[in-house]
């Protein structure tokens, strides 16, 4: 049997942990739980990027560091780029508004994209479809909310993530 951990962004934990046949799921999610440390400032950051519309300039500066910076402390943890939290989390906010009655292109400007085609490249490359058949799919606008899709920090309390 296969048991995979996801931990929250900016969780770390020591190599410690080792398989071993004796551990059952329970006791490797303790041990887990008790070695994990999370960089707090770095779900922060994760948490602003993903829930503003601010660049990742705006939101480095306001964290008191350059852009650079904030890209090389994302690179040193093994995360995605702070653009790229930047940019799934507008895709995520802007699928809520599909199941409103309001046109695509509004919802694209609304949520800082150039135009609707724009948003459409978008949606394809984060979520395999366009907004329009995730917008008659409504099924697919709540699994695009769900755990295991790039939960936010505040979406858990835990610093252990979902289990697969």
């Amino acid at each position: 049997m296969m048991v995979g951990y996801r931990l929250s962004p900016g969780t770390t934990i020591t190599p410690t942990i080792q398989a071993n046949e004796e551990l059952n799921s329970d006791t490797l999610e303790d041990m887990i739980e008790s070695e994990a440390k999370r960089s707090s400032e770095i779900f922060e950051l994760i948490e602003t990027l993903a829930r503003s519309n601010a660049t990742v300039e705006q939101v480095a500066r306001q964290s008191g560091r350059t852009a650079r910076t904030l890209q090389r402390q994302f690179r040193d943890l093994a995360l995605p780029s702070p653009n790229f939290w930047r940019l799934l989390g507008r895709a995520r906010r802007s699928a809520k508004a599909l199941p409103c009655r309001v046109s695509l292109a509004e919802i694209a400007y609304e949520y800082g994209y150039s135009d609707q085609a724009h948003m459409t490249r978008e949606y394809v490359r984060w979520f395999g479809s366009s907004p329009s058949r995730l917008r008659q799919n409504k099924g697919s606008i709540v699994d695009i909310n769900q755990p295991g899709l790039g939960n936010w920090p505040s979406e858990g309390s835990s610093e252990l993530g979902d289990l697969f």
